[in-house]
């Protein structure tokens, strides 16, 4: 299906979009989309993606590699996949990793039901409903227009605590699912063409490193001629590692079940040592961690700085925590919102500066007053991913606009989303974590204009609910969409193109990566209502409910309805919201500005705009860890020590990814056979 490609520099090579890699990738994307909602809520399992390294991509890819493919190339190396079709399963797959769970699914259908529900619990959430609730037409049919009848539908109700006979709704969920289809088509097709965009600016221009698509990469890497796999694959130091990573969780995962098998420790709690002030005021994240060695396998990859600025800021907030404490003086959320968001709009300025010559030359093309020396896109004219982007930007305009909300507070929801999707995907361009989330909801955007001094600005409240709404959506942003095809961009441009530029293969490839979404979305929504609609709660020992309860109660509530209520009794907060914002967008500057001038200067802003977030507080123990190793490596053997280590380090990252599919597929066994099965969770959840 794809022309062998050429350039001034290239040899011509097989064609990576083909039938086989097409339907391979669809296997994937159906593997993934159609399991993630039971694995992950009703068998309770190591989430299936969870971050940006998807344990349910790691698992497809080592099957492939190891199982299909290296047999082949032992005995039929004509029928072999190439590395090329295995980079265009994979970019499928990765795009694909954003719907089933947070990146979408996982809140959409659960919010509906959750916040409805809340109404026939809440009079006053009944009521604030009744004038800026959801739209008819995105909300499952049931007969009535009562907030308070609407959530004790039995759609509502069934779907929260299991159809007594298991069927599934399916006529009154077409639609809504229908129109949030289309909203995801437009958000997501923003998201593509602005990715093409800036993708050329940060790896060819900034030169960043991806590391988590060297991982894929290496996974994927065509072995030597006459070899079944590849340099990764048969590495000493890659096998060592992923082994003993895969038995220290082995003999935790028996120990679940047969309670003589020892337990190893893999973390800590501080609690009790520290309970009396000032060391009570620390945060429980800090007091109580545990070690991830895939954290440990990617922070080999992160520069030395970055990885020393996450584990630098946490311990510098716990210090400001017991200052803040001894002094009587308390450091609020709303606090750390506002620091984040100065910190967030200021990194997005650095990054709009550093590249503006960059996105001149978009402008120029989108208008027809192109320079020869401009160039184009890795794979398709900047002209058509500039005016692909504002088509999909005014169509998310307008179905924003069809809920309810203002143009200037569609304009605004909007644009938050744009900064937050791409300033996620450029942070784990450039470091690799796996887990990256922001301590901000879109929702606080319109805090900010009440603080102007003569006539402070309210939003209409329906544009209000649309924020708050689209905040509690898109909160959770470890599955952001965005990242997630970068990534399988990038994988594609190295394993499969090798910089070729050419506009038919952009397009063929972006027609896979479409395919796999769309398929993706129907499979994800048929999983997700299958599986709330048959479990109440989870299968593992012990049992909780109801499934998916961050999704469609605490999330809800907290992140959307709670925020409502106290905007529309005109908030008046204790704090200085300019200074903290000014604070965070200085200290994101500051630091911005010393790491572009001065060689020595240890700390990145990233550290900053994710401290306060629930990813920071997980992960960085694990960042210390992998500092100091990396550190200790470096000053030991130099460079050619460290490039000897990678696949060690790789292996750390493989061996915990196979350990969870491993116990992964043990509770499923078990489950369907039966047998009562515990849950076995090493990646947070």
């Amino acid at each position: 299906m794809d022309d062998p490609q050429s350039g001034p520099d290239a040899e011509p090579r097989p064609p990576a979009v083909t039938w086989r890699s097409l339907l391979l990738g669809l296997c994937g994307v159906v593997f993934i989309c159609g399991l993630t909602a039971y694995n992950d809520f009703a068998v309770a399992n190591t989430f299936l993606v969870g971050n940006f390294l998807p344990v349910g991509l790691v698992m497809f890819l080592l099957v492939a590699v190891l199982v299909i493919n290296a047999p082949l190339l032992k005995w039929f190396p004509k029928l072999a996949l190439r590395q090329g079709e295995l980079a265009v399963i994979t970019a499928m797959i990765l795009a694909s990793c954003a719907i089933p769970s947070s990146g979408f699914m996982r809140y959409v259908p659960a919010g509906i039901v959750g916040m409805y529900i809340t109404a026939a619990e809440r009079p006053e959430v009944a009521e604030q409903l009744e004038h800026t609730g959801m739209p008819a037409w995105l909300m499952p049919d049931v007969g009535t227009t009562s907030p308070a009848e609407i959530g004790n539908s039995e759609v509502f109700r069934h779907f929260r605590a299991r159809s007594p006979d298991g069927s599934v709704p399916w006529a009154a969920w077409v639609r809504p699912l229908a129109m949030w289809g289309i909203f995801a088509a437009l958000l997501w097709g923003l998201v593509i063409f602005l990715s093409m965009i800036v993708y050329t600016q940060w790896a060819e221009n900034e030169k960043l490193a991806f590391p988590l698509a060297t991982v894929y990469s290496a996974l994927i890497e065509a072995p030597s001629p006459g070899r079944s796999v590849n340099a990764l694959f048969s590495s000493p130091g890659f096998w060592i590692a992923a082994a003993a990573v895969f038995i220290f969780h082995g003999f935790n995962g028996l120990h679940a079940y047969v309670p003589e098998v020892p337990a190893i420790p893999r973390g800590f709690d501080f609690t009790t040592v520290l309970a009396e002030p000032p060391w009570n005021a620390m945060l429980v994240d800090f007091k109580i961690a545990e070690i991830y060695f895939c954290i440990i396998g990617i922070t080999f990859f992160l520069q030395t700085r970055t990885a020393f600025s996450i584990w630098f800021f946490m311990v510098l907030l716990q210090i400001v925590h017991m200052v803040a404490a001894g002094g009587n003086y308390s450091f609020t959320e709303p606090m750390k919102q506002d620091q984040t968001f100065g910190g967030i709009v200021t990194m997005t300025a650095v990054l709009l500066y550093v590249g503006r010559h960059h996105w001149w030359k978009v402008i120029r093309q989108m208008f027809g007053r192109s320079r020869p020396s401009d160039g184009h896109a890795r794979y398709v004219p900047y002209a058509f991913a500039g005016w692909g982007a504002v088509f999909c930007w005014a169509g998310v305009i307008l179905f924003l606009m069809a809920m309810g909300a203002s143009l200037i507070g569609a304009i605004g929801i909007s644009g938050a989303f744009i900064m937050l999707m791409m300033i996620i995907a450029r942070i784990v361009a450039e470091t690799g974590l796996i887990f990256v989330q922001f301590n901000w909801l879109s929702s606080r955007l319109w805090y900010y204009p009440l603080l102007i001094p003569t006539t402070p600005v309210r939003t209409t409240p329906q544009s209000f609910f649309v924020a708050a709404w689209f905040g509690y959506v898109f909160h959770d942003l470890r599955e952001s969409f965005a990242t997630f095809f970068q990534h399988g961009l990038r994988v594609a441009d190295v394993s499969a193109y090798d910089g070729v530029r050419r506009w038919q293969t952009g397009i063929k490839l972006l027609l896979a990566v479409a395919l796999a979404l769309i398929v993706g979305y129907v499979v994800s929504a048929a999983g997700m209502l299958w599986t709330e609609y048959n479990y109440a709660a989870t299968l593992a020992t012990p049992s909780d409910a109801p499934l998916n309860s961050h999704g469609i109660d605490y999330a809800i509530k907290t992140k959307t309805l709670d925020v409502i209520m106290a905007y529309n009794a005109t908030p008046r907060e204790s704090h200085s919201q300019v200074f903290h914002l000014v604070f965070g967008g200085a200290v994101v500057a500051v630091t911005s500005l010393l790491r572009l001038t001065v060689s020595w200067w240890p700390l990145h802003a990233i550290g900053f705009v994710i401290l306060y977030s629930w990813a920071a507080g997980k992960i960085w123990l694990s960042v210390l860890i992998g500092w100091i190793a990396k550190v200790v490596i470096v000053q030991l053997g130099g460079t050619s020590l460290w490039r000897g280590s990678r696949n060690v380090f790789i292996g750390l990252v493989v061996g915990e990814a196979a350990a969870a599919a491993f116990w992964l597929v043990v509770s499923l066994v078990a489950h369907w056979s039966g047998f009562e099965y515990h849950k076995i969770s090493l990646l947070p959840g």
